[in-house]
């Protein structure tokens, strides 16, 4: 179900380069993170249009070794989807999570946005 390759929008693109300058992340474990706080939210983060115009992935890069695990959390958020109708879901999806964690000034702030509990 999860395509070869994806281009993500022109805002994604930007807030990745933005978040990858103040936390340090690479690009593809940012979208792994908005990708799981936009599922966390259902299906709505996956259903609106996103241009496809910004920077291409590949699946291994984007999901690594935690292809199955996506896949599973788009099937139990969506259902069954068509591989040509799983595209734009996950671009939303990430677009929707990258708007969320684009506010985060740093890595803790980043974890913080995505829900993740810090020990201090």
């Amino acid at each position: 179900m999860l395509p070869k390759r994806l281009r993500i929008s022109k805002a994604a693109t930007d807030n990745l380069k933005v978040l990858k300058s103040r936390t340090g992340l690479t690009p593809n474990l940012v979208c792994r993170m908005a990708l799981l706080l936009s599922l966390e939210e259902g299906p709505a983060g996956g259903q609106r249009p996103v241009p496809e115009l910004g920077s291409e992935f590949n699946a291994p890069t984007l999901f690594g070794e935690f292809a199955f695990l996506f896949e599973s959390l788009l099937r139990q958020v969506h259902g069954q989807l068509d591989p040509k109708d799983c595209v734009p879901v996950i671009i939303g999806h990430i677009d929707n999570g990258l708007e969320q964690l684009r506010k985060s000034r740093s890595l803790t702030d980043l974890l913080q946005h995505s829900g993740l509990v810090i020990a201090t």
